[in-house]
């Protein structure tokens, strides 16, 4: 893996994870430094482009690219990220921040009807050019196209090429470029503008989009645009003219520096951004202060839709949250790409979907948007209401979990709470235990967690029936296990003499008092509890596996309860100088409550 992997979607969702971060912080989450040379540029902020392009890969394809992964210099970086329409330019003498890039202005004619200017802007700026149709005269351009298209359509302009040597157009075609402004002049008019995202020569492409003039020459030099805008008024061309000093009716193709379009800017309409992602206007905007509560009730309250003639809700969005609250609690991006939902997702929707239900996991990928807890990059703006699955297959667009969903969800707790709302509430009739297991949740089904590495290994179960007679034969193993606080398990040992404080036995093995000290909230995955005196119970083995097992628990009022039934088993003994935590016995009556769904 590497470069070559990285997507447009992974970029656009490697930017917004700075902007949230801020670009220090950013570079110090992903261990870069400062860019020395070269930047990328949108929407007139600055990012470091290393730094915007190895974790462009761990959105693109799920593993993150190191400053020391890239081996080919900044050269490599900056073609990747232009071959995918991002503007990059040199840095080396700006501050953080401290500068914005700002966009020269390209003032284009259309071209009267003689030069076919109407019919060509309507062709393949208005209505646009598919890639597919052209894609056999494309050459090494057509990676590019198909990355700043996902839909499939580009938006092409073009001019033929002069003989002279130094006139205004020629010094506009050598000096534009990516990122610049397009003003489309006509009848003394300018008539809409667009940005530049790509530039190329081709005449074998120009003659293919739009033939040949009558001199027989094509418009070779190339514009591939973005953000193209018509105005819904044309705007008199003339006052704007004047303030680029460029003498009207503009006759050619003419460029403009950064700081001449800056005044005359202000005479054209105020331009319209496309979203970024693009989220229909009707879906709910998530409060930067989103709660634990909150969280929980949004998660208990999707927008799932119900077939006719049943009552039964869809679990389209329910699998694909407890999918992506499954890579939070094993530490994987929050973010994945289309393909990768696809294939995860689309098992889990065929194996624990509505029986009869189509697997369509396109639906859930883009309308978890309307829960307000999950985001989506790099769709094209013009994709509609609900983009095709060839527009998804195309584009690799990225989809998870919000930040502050995420950020939410990093609490083990909050997290226990929203797997037990999704599985009480949508997923009632399912093999439970079977779904976390698939998920990768199986850590829940007990209070003590998975730990590290299995020891055994997966698979091994002894070497079977058939063996001879002699010593049971060994094998090699390493593994990796929690370290335990030594100290602090005699501490709760010693505070009730080794009386377990459910039963108020005292156990004596070898002459000699015995008790174990149980984690409340278990150092293993996912619970990740803590070590310490609060987060520990002094108990018998018998209720040391019943508690680890999730058959008794401790109620609010202190009483250990069976978790089947219900029956009382006393109130908890506790010492007066034992101060246990409420919010790791809460953590373990929610766990109770997991395994009393998945366990009928």
């Amino acid at each position: 893996m590497g470069l070559g992997d990285i997507t447009r979607a992974g970029v656009l969702a490697a930017v917004e994870e700075c902007q949230h971060l801020g670009r220090e912080a950013f570079r110090r989450r992903y261990g870069f430094g400062r860019a020395t040379a070269y930047e990328l540029v949108l929407n007139e902020n600055r990012y470091d482009s290393k730094a915007i392009a190895g974790v462009a890969h761990l959105y693109s394809v799920g593993s993150p690219l190191s400053a020391a992964d890239f081996s080919g210099g900044a050269h490599t970086v900056v073609r990747r990220l232009r071959a995918l329409g991002f503007t990059v330019t040199d840095g080396s003498a700006t501050t953080d921040g401290s500068q914005q890039m700002a966009p020269q202005v390209v003032l284009q004619p259309r071209g009267g009807p003689r030069d076919r200017g109407p019919r060509n802007f309507a062709g393949s700026i208005r209505q646009g050019v598919r890639i597919a149709d052209i894609k056999h005269v494309l050459g090494e351009h057509a990676d590019a196209l198909t990355a700043l298209y996902p839909d499939g359509t580009a938006r092409l302009w073009g001019a033929t090429p002069t003989t002279q040597a130094n006139n205004e157009k020629v010094r506009t075609l050598r000096n534009r470029r990516i990122g610049d402004e397009v003003l489309f002049y006509a009848d003394g008019h300018f008539i809409a503008r667009a940005r530049i995202l790509h530039l190329f020569e081709s005449s074998a492409v120009a003659q293919a989009v739009w033939g040949a003039d009558a001199d027989g020459a094509t418009w070779e030099h190339i514009m591939a645009l973005g953000e193209v805008e018509e105005f819904p008024d044309p705007v008199l061309a003339a006052p704007i003219l004047r303030r680029l000093n460029v003498p009207a009716p503009l006759r050619s193709l003419t460029l403009r520096p950064a700081e001449d379009y800056q005044h005359a800017a202000q005479l054209l309409p105020r331009k319209v951004h496309p979203l970024s992602p693009q989220t229909p206007a009707s879906l709910p905007v998530v409060s930067r202060q989103l709660s634990p509560a909150d969280l929980l009730d949004r998660i208990g309250a999707l927008n799932t839709h119900r077939r006719a003639g049943s009552d039964a809700p869809s679990r389209h969005q329910p699998l694909a949250l407890l999918w992506a609250v499954s890579r939070i609690a094993t530490g994987k991006p929050r973010l994945a790409p289309w393909s990768c939902f696809r294939t995860e997702v689309g098992a889990l929707l065929a194996e624990f979907g509505l029986p009869g239900s189509k697997v369509t996991p396109e639906y859930p990928f883009w309308h978890l948007q309307g829960s307000g807890l999950w985001e989506v990059h790099g769709i094209p703006k013009d994709a509609g209401p609900m983009p095709r699955t060839g527009v998804l297959n195309t584009a690799q667009p990225v989809a998870g979990l919000t930040h502050a969903s995420t950020e939410l969800l990093q609490n083990p707790l909050t997290r226990l709470q929203a797997v037990v709302t999704l599985c009480s509430t949508y997923l009632d009739d399912v093999d439970q235990r079977e779904l976390l297991n698939r998920v990768g949740l199986a850590g829940y089904t007990t209070a003590d967690g998975l730990p590290d590495e299995d020891p055994d290994g997966p698979g091994e179960e002894g070497i079977g029936p058939e063996r001879t007679t002699g010593p049971t034969p060994r094998r090699e193993s390493s593994s990796s296990r929690l370290m335990r606080n030594a100290a602090i398990a005699n501490q709760v040992k010693d505070l009730y003499s080794n009386a377990c404080q459910v039963c108020k036995t005292c156990l004596q093995y070898k002459r000699r008092p015995y008790s174990e000290a149980a984690h409340i909230r278990g150092l293993g995955s996912p619970h990740d509890g803590p070590d310490e005196l609060p987060n520990l119970l002094c108990l018998c083995p018998n209720h040391h596996v019943l508690f680890d097992g999730l058959e008794i628990f401790i109620d609010v009022d202190g009483y250990v309860k069976k978790t089947h039934g219900g029956d009382s088993l006393g109130r908890l003994h506790r010492h007066m100088s034992h101060q246990i935590d409420d919010e790791h016995l809460r953590y373990h009556r929610t766990l109770c409550e997991l395994n009393r769904l998945t366990g009928k």
